[in-house]
């Protein structure tokens, strides 16, 4: 109901938001009126999915939904979201945009024939309210000439690979009193997602650095006309962070078979700077070695040099093992991390388990980053381990360093690792999964 008191011939509505029944997207709703959702109130931390249970295929849609829900009139929305096919999603836009929230949305064009996307485009373009939709085509950002036509490909054997805005994050100026929040997530609104794929999503509050970071990276893509919007930020509002937004382009190439190599990496600069041993008394395994624990959805041959430096840490005595999605690997992967080594074979373990599968993109350490002795760091964010995450997609990743995000994500690991989710693998299939996640 409207707040205040306001007499219904005095209700002023946004356009159409007087006939949200005839859309499917609950009752009128007008300027001023009231969130959808009062007394949740956003706190730093990780949410996990569980395509197992109802609740747990909801977690990760739901924290981002609750924080729309509660958005008030007047306070400003940033979404960037791949793909979103769930009328859940846009009614919580479409609600909170004609309550008065200004929301700018930006999103990848492979969705629009999904009634959802449709609908959120609808109504966040009807003209001067401070808020706006954006629909890329392919990236937002990589516009380089193949075949002297400007498409955004990567590779013209398996699409599946080329260049998407594929970043997932929201931000928030105010949020239930708490101000400057942003959320970062591996998931869509999708069903896929929900129901098949195991996410997660982190919350950063009061952390204006990564807040204005976020909103910055969000503008570039607006502009969809650079090639190049790798951006890295660190913050130091407690507990630290660095945010990272790709794609990181170089020069337009001629062709689609860009190289990638370790130097403009920065997933590979990190794992450089991880040492095996030498970490303060608590720190890494039991046996005083510095763990890293990884988890990935996709990689491909092109990053085949990460995949040699986790063998090179196992080489040199660190604990490393790995979680994957055995359908969405190249070939070229697991021999580099199965090979022998003194300290053993690096162990690996596949989620992928009937319907489901691992969609969680992250990086744990427990022990010693350079001269940092007291490591507890995890990575995560939107991005794979392609070519394309790192040259010519939209993607983001934070690296947060602290005991709090280190715990919740090693024991979600733990909840992969040592259950009937994921079980131990030595060889990929020749043949990849294709699954239908829009």
């Amino acid at each position: 109901m409207p707040t205040g008191g306001i007499a219904a011939a005095e209700l002023t509505y946004r356009p159409k938001c007087d006939r949200l029944p005839a859309y499917g997207l609950g009752e009128p709703v007008a300027l001023g009126q009231a969130p959808d959702r009062l007394g949740w109130v956003p706190v730093e931390g990780t949410v996990f999915g569980d395509p197992n249970t109802t609740a747990g295929a909801w977690a990760v849609v739901n924290q981002m939904l609750h924080a729309l829900q509660t958005a008030e009139a007047g306070t400003n929305v940033r979404i960037a979201m791949y793909s979103n096919t769930r009328m859940e999603a846009a009614s919580a836009i479409v609600r909170a945009y004609c309550r008065g929230v200004n929301i700018r949305y930006v999103t990848d064009d492979h969705g629009m024939s999904f009634q959802a996307s449709k609908l959120v485009k609808a109504f966040l373009s009807q003209g001067p309210t401070g808020s706006s939709f954006k629909a890329c085509y392919l990236s937002c950002s990589s516009n380089f000439t193949w075949r002297k036509r400007r498409l955004r490909v990567v590779t013209t054997i398996n699409p599946r690979y080329r260049p998407y805005m594929h970043a997932k994050y929201l931000t928030f100026d105010n949020l239930a009193g708490v101000p400057h929040v942003s959320m970062l997530s591996s998931g869509n609104f999708t069903a896929t997602q929900m129901w098949s794929g195991w996410n997660n999503v982190y919350t950063a509050v009061k952390d204006k650095t990564t807040y204005d970071f976020l909103n910055n990276r969000f503008n570039e893509m607006v502009k969809d006309s650079s090639g190049n919007d790798y951006a890295v930020k660190a913050s130091y509002a407690a507990p630290t962070k660095v945010t990272y937004f790709f794609p990181r382009g170089v020069k337009n190439p001629r062709s689609s078979k860009q190289t990638v190599t370790s130097k403009t990496d920065p997933y590979a600069h990190f794992l450089d700077k991880i040492k095996c041993t030498g970490m303060a008394a608590g720190y890494g395994n039991s046996k005083r070695r510095t763990e890293v624990l990884v988890s990935m959805y996709q990689w491909t041959s092109a990053r085949l040099y990460l995949a040699r430096r986790l063998k090179a840490l196992k080489n040199r005595g660190c604990d490393v093992r790995v979680l994957m999605s055995a359908g969405e690997w190249d070939l070229e992967v697991m021999p580099i991390l199965r090979r022998k080594s003194r300290y053993g074979n690096i162990p690996i373990r596949n989620g992928d388990r009937g319907d489901n599968f691992i969609h969680s993109k992250f990086i744990i350490v427990n022990g010693r980053v350079g001269a940092n002795t007291k490591a507890k760091m995890v990575w995560t964010g939107s991005g794979n381990f392609t070519k394309s995450s790192l040259r010519f997609s939209n993607e983001t990743s934070i690296l947060i360093t602290g005991n709090l995000a280190y715990s919740q994500f090693k024991a979600h690991w733990n909840k992969l690792w040592s259950s009937k989710y994921s079980k131990p693998i030595t060889k990929l299939k020749k043949k990849k999964t294709v699954r239908a996640d829009p």
